[in-house]
C-alpha cells in the first residue's frame, strides 16, 4: 500500500540553508520566536495544526449555530413583513434580536481567527517566508489560509516587508544543514502541463447556455404571436445554448480527468521536499489545487 505523500512545505530546510545570509536570518526569527523553522517536521506539524485550528473556529458548531439564529431572524422578519399589520414591536423585536445574536457571534469567530493567525509561530514563519522571497528562494506555495486570504485579495495577515541584505559571501550550493538524502525532481508530465493551460478556462458556459436559450425561447415566442416567420430563426440561439452547455460539460470532465494527474504531481513533490529537494514555486492553477485540499 503506497503510503500517503507528507503536505508540501512552502520552503524547506534545504532551500533555507543554501544562502547564509538568509540561514541567519532563519535562524534569528527562530530564536525571536522560540521555534526551529529549519525543523521540517515540527514546521509542517505546526502549520498543519494551526490550520486545522483556524479551520475548526471558521466551520465550528457556533459558526452554524449563528448561521441558524440569523436565518431564523430573517424568516421572522419576513413572516411579519407578509402578516400586515399588527403589533410592530412584538413584530420586530424578537428578530432583530436573533439577528443582533447572530452577527455578534460572526464579529466574535472574526475576531479569533484573527488571533489565531497573530500566533508567535504563524508570525515568524510568516517573517521566514518573505526573507525567502527577498534572498530569491523559490517558495512553492503561501497557502491562503496562512495570510487569512479569503475568497478575493485581501489578507488579514499578509506577509511582512523584508529587504535582503546586500553584499555579504556568496550563496552556498549545498545546504549547511544535513536535511536528508535529496532525490530528483519529478518530470510535469504532458497532462500536468495541459491542467495547467485549461484550468482557467470555463466558468461561463451555463451563464452563456441559459441566456442564449432564453434568447431563443423569447424569439420563437415573438415568432408565434406576431406571426413573424423569420423570427424562427430565434431556435439557432437555442441550439447554441445546448452546445455551450455541452462544450462546458466537456472541458469541466476533461479538467477532472487532468486533475487527479495534477494532485499526483504536487504529492511527487512533496515527497521530493521531505527528501531534502528544494521544490520550485508552483504554477497559478496549482497553487489554487493546492489550496482548494486544505
Amino acid at each position: 500500500m503506497t503510503r500517503p505523500a507528507p503536505a508540501l512545505l512552502p520552503v524547506n530546510a534545504a532551500a533555507l540553508s543554501a544562502d547564509p545570509r538568509l540561514l541567519a536570518a532563519v535562524r534569528e526569527y527562530g530564536r525571536t520566536h522560540g521555534y526551529d523553522y529549519l525543523d521540517d517536521t515540527a514546521v509542517r506539524r505546526g502549520l498543519t495544526e494551526h490550520r486545522d485550528a483556524l479551520r475548526r473556529t471558521a466551520t465550528g458548531t457556533p459558526v452554524r449555530a449563528a448561521s441558524l439564529v440569523g436565518t431564523a431572524g430573517l424568516a421572522w422578519l419576513l413572516w411579519a413583513a407578509l402578516s400586515g399589520p399588527g403589533n410592530i414591536a412584538l413584530a420586530v423585536a424578537p428578530p432583530a434580536l436573533l439577528l443582533a445574536l447572530a452577527v455578534a457571534a460572526f464579529v466574535r469567530t472574526h475576531r479569533q481567527g484573527r488571533r489565531q493567525l497573530r500566533h508567535p509561530f504563524l508570525e515568524g514563519y510568516r517573517h521566514v517566508l518573505a526573507a525567502a522571497l527577498a534572498h530569491g528562494v523559490p517558495v512553492a506555495v503561501v497557502p491562503a489560509w496562512l495570510t487569512g486570504r479569503g475568497g478575493g485579495d485581501i489578507e488579514v495577515a499578509p506577509l511582512p516587508p523584508y529587504t535582503a541584505p546586500t553584499g555579504g559571501p556568496a550563496p552556498a550550493r549545498r545546504p549547511e544543514t544535513p536535511v536528508g538524502t535529496a532525490v530528483p525532481l519529478p518530470a510535469k508530465t504532458a497532462a500536468v502541463t495541459e491542467y495547467e493551460r485549461i484550468a482557467e478556462r470555463g466558468g461561463w458556459h451555463d451563464e452563456a447556455g441559459w441566456v442564449l436559450v432564453v434568447a431563443g425561447a423569447l424569439g420563437v415566442g415573438y415568432a408565434v404571436t406576431r406571426d413573424t416567420p423569420a423570427a424562427y430563426a430565434a431556435v439557432l440561439l437555442t441550439v447554441l445554448g445546448i452546445w455551450t452547455w455541452l462544450a462546458g460539460h466537456r472541458l469541466g470532465k476533461r479538467r477532472a480527468e487532468l486533475a487527479t494527474a495534477a494532485r499526483r504531481y504536487v504529492d511527487q513533490l512533496a515527497r521530493a521536499q521531505a527528501a531534502g529537494t528544494a521544490v520550485p514555486e508552483l504554477s497559478p492553477p496549482l497553487r489554487k489545487l493546492f489550496d482548494s485540499r486544505l
